[in-house]
């Protein structure tokens, strides 16, 4: 039987999770070889979002490209380690497909939320990170624990919850932080999730266990 160590640590139990660690951190490390991605004018030339680009020279692409950005270490190292260890968890239960989905819906989702609100305020601030994205798992983990009866692999709802108001309270307590990019995320992986994992899963649930009376009731069948 093996720990729960060597299944953090084994691409086979989350490809998809290394693989999207593994992206990020290349994009860092290529953009830091080119420049400073602690400096606002250079990750701008690089990709990072903008409402003024995206809405008047309609450089649409910033709101993909900006999610996997990150403005120097600290703020990859974090994203990273809560990707890593969440995202594994997250990808064995709803599967490769819809966990692809989902991760990219939600980046996309918490960088339109982002533009739209800064547009609507006026405001023109440059950002980046994969933090839409990584809320998007946040809140799909909590549906996944709430369809599987409050548990899944050792985490309650009550934790999932905590952990997404923690993670929000961090954003908001912190300068600089785009919090509207990660309740766009977090809202939108609770959508995606219940959508493509939930609802199925609570019809087989259903189904399973109307099976299961049916045999109770008759068991001479």
């Amino acid at each position: 039987m093996k720990s729960n160590k060597e299944d953090f640590i084994n691409p086979k139990n989350g490809p998809v999770t290394f693989l999207l660690v593994a992206i990020n951190i290349i994009v860092f490390l290529v953009l830091e070889l080119m420049g400073d991605t602690e400096d606002g004018t250079f990750m701008l030339l690089n990709g990072a979002m903008n409402p003024y680009l995206v809405l008047y020279n309609h450089e649409w692409y910033r709101l993909f490209t900006a999610t996997f950005m990150h403005f120097g270490i600290d703020h990859l190292a974090n994203n990273m380690l809560l990707l890593f260890l969440l995202g594994q968890i997250f990808e064995r239960a709803v599967g490769t497909t819809r966990y692809v989905g989902i991760y990219l819906g939600s980046g996309l989702a918490g960088s339109f939320l982002s533009f739209f609100y800064m547009c609507l305020v006026g405001k023109n601030d440059i950002v980046a990170g994969a933090s839409g994205a990584i809320f998007g798992i946040v809140g799909g983990m909590i549906i996944v624990v709430i369809v599987n009866k409050g548990k899944y692999s050792g985490i309650s709802t009550k934790r999932m919850i905590f952990m997404a108001l923690l993670t929000l309270y961090f954003g908001f307590a912190t300068a600089g932080t785009d919090n509207v990019g990660h309740l766009g995320g977090l809202l939108a992986g609770i959508v995606f999730t219940f959508i493509s994992y939930g609802i199925p899963t609570l019809i087989r649930n259903l189904r399973n266990k109307g099976s299961v009376d049916f045999e109770e009731e008759n068991p001479y069948t």
